[in-house]
């Protein structure tokens, strides 16, 4: 088992750009040419290969967070967002901005981020001028994957 403080020392000494969707894709809603996924111990972690690919995302997300605040019951945007947050907030940000490009591809789970992000620049010019209103009821909806019970009787693999 690692030590949380050597793991995240290890993390940024190997992820010297990280995705700022990491979580979306580590959950395979999304994918990107611009994302090499790594190991570090027993976890997975995404760096991105772009300067400016990460520079859009980072822009995206910031701005997401910031205007989906109410629907993630959040009064202030705190500096980390607790996991189960940061899922829905990446996972149905990048699925709520697929829908504003295109309503009727109703897909479920975004095949080129890179791209998909070029074309929304290219669309409404600037950042502020996406449909975050359109992007945040999405965000609102995106539920995960449920956590799965196990049965009564039924030993963990510690043997609990």
């Amino acid at each position: 088992m690692v030590d949380e403080e050597q793991y995240r020392r290890t993390y940024q000494g190997v992820i010297t750009a990280p995705c700022p969707f990491e979580k979306a894709i580590l959950q395979r809603v999304c994918a990107c040419p611009q994302a090499a996924k790594c190991h570090i111990a027993e976890r997975e972690a995404v760096n991105c290969q772009s300067p400016q690919a990460q520079e859009i995302c980072v822009a995206f997300l910031h701005q997401l967070r910031r205007r989906a605040n109410f629907a993630l019951g959040l009064k202030r945007t705190p500096g980390a967002l607790p996991h189960a947050k940061a899922i829905k907030i990446q996972c149905g940000g990048l699925l709520g901005l697929q829908n504003a490009l295109d309503p009727f591809a109703q897909e479920s789970r975004v095949a080129d981020v890179h791209a998909m992000m070029n074309r929304a620049v290219k669309r409404f010019q600037e950042m502020t001028a996406f449909p975050f209103d359109q992007i945040v009821r999405e965000v609102n909806k995106y539920e995960g994957r449920r956590r799965q019970r196990r049965a009564r009787g039924v030993k963990d693999q510690r043997g609990e």
